[in-house]
């Protein structure tokens, strides 16, 4: 596929609709491809941490400095990034944490190709492959770290037990990811539009769940010290700003995909609204 030309709509609904129930979310990246840019700096995905800022590649850096801050990383450390995107991510956290390896691994051909040629950083492999099932030794690593990855993965609760058979005694999860909120103890879902929202981007109905199911499946999982923590009203609040900017900006509405465009026309719409934003952290035993 030419990352230049992303699948159309149609094209994307008849390719999910022939996957006949299988998680798919490589579909939906493909259908992205490299031009649904939040920036023209880079191309980061996230949603950004917007305090003390309103540029987003300083939003979104401040997101991953969060999660490498959340799992501790330090020089010389092996860290595995499970949805790496277009490996933003794993060159500035190479750079700034002069890790010893990152092994950044992903679903989607093109953001895998695009990471390959425009994040190559020392010390950082890019690997086509899921989370749940990744080609290497028991113990092998420092860390894990995902960033609004976990709930494409099939399944997420298959990621937790692949991290802690990945990481080493002592080694360090730290999961920045969105889950649907719990309000009163009672899970929001969002309705029709939050199951429209989930299809489309092939979130497994598996990964439906809120935090207290979270930190229980951590905790099955083997994990010690498990914390969650929602740090939603510092990220969607500037992201949903940064949106409505960019729809008012004929050059900005130019780097996105066609769909997305034709979204932005809807951009004082919350999609969010049931949506809570949460790092994540835990240690396997040792």
């Amino acid at each position: 596929m030419d990352a230049t030309r992303p699948m159309g709509g149609l094209g994307l609904l008849w390719q999910l609709l022939r996957a006949r129930g299988r998680n798919r979310a490589d579909l939906f990246y493909e259908f992205m491809g490299t031009s649904n840019r939040m920036a023209e700096d880079c191309t980061y995905l996230n949603c950004g941490y917007w305090e003390g800022t309103t540029d987003y590649r300083q939003a979104a850096e401040a997101l991953v400095d969060l999660l490498a801050d959340a799992a501790a990383i330090a020089p010389g450390d092996q860290v595995l990034d499970a949805g790496c995107g277009f490996g933003d991510q794993d060159a500035h956290i190479a750079r700034s944490r002069r890790t010893g390896r990152i092994l950044a691994v992903n679903v989607t051909p093109v953001q895998i190709a695009t990471a390959q040629q425009s994040n190559a950083a020392p010390g950082v492999e890019y690997r086509l492959c899921p989370a749940t099932r990744i080609d290497e030794p028991d113990a092998s690593f420092d860390a894990v770290i995902s960033l609004e990855a976990a709930f494409h993965f099939d399944t997420r609760e298959d990621f937790f037990r692949e991290a802690w058979r990945l990481l080493k005694p002592g080694g360090r999860l730290a999961i920045i990811d969105l889950v649907p909120l719990e309000r009163d103890g009672r899970l929001d879902t969002g309705g029709l539009r939050g199951d429209f929202d989930r299809w489309a981007g092939q979130v497994p109905p598996a990964n439906v769940y809120g935090a207290s199911r979270y930190r229980d499946l951590l905790r099955q999982a083997g994990f010690a010290e498990v914390a969650l923590r929602s740090i939603r009203d510092q990220v969607f609040p500037g992201f949903r700003r940064h949106i409505k900017a960019m729809a008012r900006d004929p050059q900005a509405r130019q780097r996105m995909h066609p769909m997305i465009r034709l979204g932005l026309r809807f951009a004082d719409i919350d999609p969010y609204a049931a949506s809570d934003y949460l790092v994540v952290t835990a240690r396997k035993p040792g």
